[in-house]
């Protein structure tokens, strides 16, 4: 009887240590995952009351092996945000919708006026100069990152550059 218990205490002592290390292991690699993506300066453009389309602009590093794709970004009050990449097309500048933005890896991906941005497009209500913006950024590694964008002003495309990209 006594070897019977002891090896029941065993069995359960095993399963508890067992449990306790299968526990610990989503935690770390969610940890992981979570160093794997940082994001830096975020901004909004600040806009006049009626305007039905904003930017938003940051910095976005990927500090994994991998390369990682932002598939999506997300907030309230909005009709929708569209990742989007201005290029040249024709003599014009355009924006061009994308299905995702690339950050490789151990590497960078910057949104700028001018170049990779995030349209917000449809406000209910244009924030403010001094106000945040709550979005979600989600990627393709099962990772999302919520962040606050500050509204803030942007300088103007620069307009010399803009007749230059038509002729």
């Amino acid at each position: 009887m006594k070897k019977i218990t002891l090896n029941l205490v065993l069995s359960l002592l095993s399963l508890v240590f067992v449990t306790q290390i299968n526990a610990t292991l989503p935690v770390h690699e969610a940890q992981h995952d979570r160093a794997a993506i940082s994001v830096d300066n975020p901004w909004v453009r600040s806009a006049p009351p009626n305007a039905p389309i904003l930017g938003a602009f940051m910095e976005i590093s990927n500090h994994s092996d991998s390369d990682i794709k932002l598939l999506s970004a997300n907030t309230k009050g909005y009709k929708r945000l569209e990742l989007h990449k201005t290029v040249s097309q024709d003599g014009m500048m355009k924006m061009i919708k994308q299905d995702f933005m690339p950050i490789p890896a151990h590497g960078k991906l910057t949104l700028k006026p001018g170049g990779w941005h995030i349209m917000m497009i449809q406000p209910k209500k244009v924030p403010k100069e001094g106000d945040s913006v709550v979005i979600k950024l989600v990627f393709d590694n099962g990772l999302s990152k919520t962040i606050q964008a500050k509204v803030r002003k942007g300088r103007a495309m620069d307009h010399k550059k803009m007749m230059h990209h038509q002729h």
